[in-house]
Formats: structure tokens, sequence, C-alpha cells
């Protein structure tokens, strides 16, 4: 999700905001890490079962009905933005 998100081509400054994103979900409570890991194994069975196109996959999850989907989205997007915005 996080290399789908990232509008960056340097490889270094990729690896640096997918390392911040990794390291702000190990800091979130162990309830929010488990419902996130959670969603992230089903998402990923989902993209294995009807195989979307990568670049439609983001897309796919902010339309969704399913609200907790669309969340889920907006958190990586939020983190990933962050990281662009601050990291130096």
């Amino acid at each position: 999700m996080v290399d789908r998100l990232v509008t960056t081509p340097d490889p270094r400054r990729r690896n640096d905001i997918t390392a911040f994103v990794e390291g702000s979900l190990r800091a979130m409570p162990e309830h929010l890490r488990v419902s996130i890991g959670a969603a992230s194994v089903v998402l990923a069975m989902w993209a294995l079962v009807f195989r979307p196109e990568q670049s439609r996959m983001v897309a796919s999850l902010d339309r969704s009905p399913i609200p907790q989907i669309r969340q889920y989205a907006r958190l990586f997007r939020s983190l990933v933005l962050f990281a662009e915005q601050e990291l130096p």
C-alpha cells in the first residue's frame, strides 16, 4: 500500500518514507495494530483473488462502500503524505 502511495521516484527517499510509516504503525496501541493487520490480511487475500491492476487498487479502496476500508486507505495516505512533507 505504501509503495503505491509514495510519489517520489528517489529509492532512498522511498525507503525513508516506508520506514517512517512502519515505525508509526509500530508505535500505535496494540488494538489498532491488530485491526490494521487484520485489514491488511483481508485486503491482500482480496487482491490475490480478484487481481486488480496496481494503479487501480488504491482508487478502488477509496471508493469502497465499506467505511472501514476507506479509512484504511486514508490512514496510509495520511502517513505517507506526512512523511513526504516532513522528513528531511
